[in-house]
């Protein structure tokens, strides 16, 4: 699993994918615990504090409000940090002001296949991300224009998680 610090970018994806998970197994601990922490190939120690973490996470979407949809605001709160580091490298970084121009026509086109329900450029970048996880997930492949766009999206949250990385001291 990624860490937080290492690369913020999976670990947000991760954390989506959990969210994602909990509500499919519908808020039931014993499900996510027969179904997914059963399955991991990690010690029965490790196993446990799986659970916990699960169990945590239930309480925190529980208590947020976000049953149906949305993200924990610790999850928001990294989204809107890679927004900030993404305008600052837009004006002051060369090398990432080139991946992210050349990126810049598939994050409006998703924006506008979003018929504007999602404005955030790092969003739009996770969401493809995430996307293209659950189908390869499911034995799907992309066409090549979608290819392409993630693999643009993919530039633009390596770049961002490293300068992340390197902001938060963790590099």
């Amino acid at each position: 699993m990624a860490d937080q610090k290492e690369n913020i970018s999976e670990y947000i994806i991760q954390m989506y994918r959990k969210e994602d998970l909990i509500r499919a197994f519908e808020f039931d601990l014993e499900k996510i615990g027969n179904h997914v922490i059963n399955h991991l190939p990690i010690s029965n120690i490790e196993k446990l504090s799986q659970v916990n973490h699960y169990e945590e996470l239930i309480g925190q979407m529980q208590n947020q409000g976000i049953e149906k949809e949305g993200h924990l605001e610790q999850v928001n709160q990294l989204v809107h940090a890679l927004e900030n580091i993404c305008d600052d490298l837009k004006t002051n970084d060369q090398q990432f002001a080139q991946i992210y121009d050349s990126a810049l026509p598939h994050i409006e086109e998703n924006i506008a296949l979003s018929e504007n329900k999602i404005t955030s450029h790092i969003q739009i970048c996770l969401n493809g991300i995430y996307g293209f996880l659950l189908l390869k997930l499911n034995g799907k492949k992309l066409d090549d224009q979608n290819q392409t766009k993630v693999e643009k999206f993919g530039e633009v949250l390596s770049y961002l998680s490293m300068r992340y990385r390197e902001i938060s001291g963790s590099n």
